[in-house]
């Protein structure tokens, strides 16, 4: 099947005034999605439901159209994560936090040299994680979600703290990864990066789905090309 993960009704009542109601989409194989929403939105809730962090007061995960236990082993070892804000050791080096997760997913050694280089880390790898910027941190962190060859990757704000260039880059690297297969489902609330890179947008307010749909379909309107920031602000008007 081409479907890599797929949300049915997934919900989660915490009160009134604080659930995810309903979440349904599809994720295929070879496609980038963004999850998109302001603060509070419910993304983070989403991603912590879909990586069984929190279990869904109902609602399912499947996986190649199978139902799955977002709590089990197996289904774990289906995708990679890369949190809104990982706290590594701060007395580690960077190629220490690296060989450990390696070990955890058991990626080869020769991966944790290669992946910091790709994110630009391999001079600064014995250096200890208190010296580390914050957008240092984020790359290592992005750098520990891709050790494992998995078919999908979460990545929740994964541009947070990134100068210019490591956006460009992880848009570059975030390519790559597609052109291998792989399904993607990233947060953000910066919509020129979801109109640059995003095959698919899904769109969340208040814990509810306003749409979900092709890009492309998104941001064109009768033969013209308006940005996702306008349409999202006159979907939210309408709701």
């Amino acid at each position: 099947m081409n479907n890599a993960i797929q949300l049915m009704d997934l919900t989660k009542i915490y009160n009134e005034h604080s659930k995810i109601e309903q979440i349904s989409f599809t994720i295929r194989k070879g496609e980038i999605v963004a999850l998109c929403g302001g603060n509070g939105a419910g993304k983070s809730t989403l991603i912590k439901l879909i990586t069984g962090i929190i279990k869904p007061t109902s609602g399912e995960v499947l996986v190649d159209g199978q139902p799955v236990q977002t709590i089990s082993k197996q289904y774990r070892e289906c995708f990679s994560y890369m949190p809104d804000d990982m706290l590594f050791p701060r007395q580690l080096t960077g190629i220490e936090v690296l060989r450990f997760f390696a070990g955890l997913r058991g990626s080869p050694k020769d991966r944790v040299d290669e992946l910091l280089h790709t994110v630009g880390l391999f001079d600064e790898r014995n250096r200890q994680i208190k010296h580390y910027s914050k957008g240092m941190q984020q790359r290592l962190s992005f750098a520990q979600a891709l050790l494992a060859d998995t078919p999908l990757l979460i990545l929740d704000e994964p541009t947070n703290g990134l100068d210019p260039y490591w956006v460009y880059r992880f848009k570059e690297i975030l390519q790559e990864e597609k052109q291998k297969g792989k399904a993607i489902l990233f947060t953000t609330h910066i919509l020129p990066l979801v109109e640059e890179i995003a095959d698919q947008a899904a769109f969340i307010e208040k814990g509810k789905l306003l749409y979900f749909d092709q890009v492309t379909n998104l941001i064109l309107r009768d033969g013209q090309v308006v940005s996702l920031e306008q349409v999202f602000f006159e979907k939210q008007m309408n709701n």
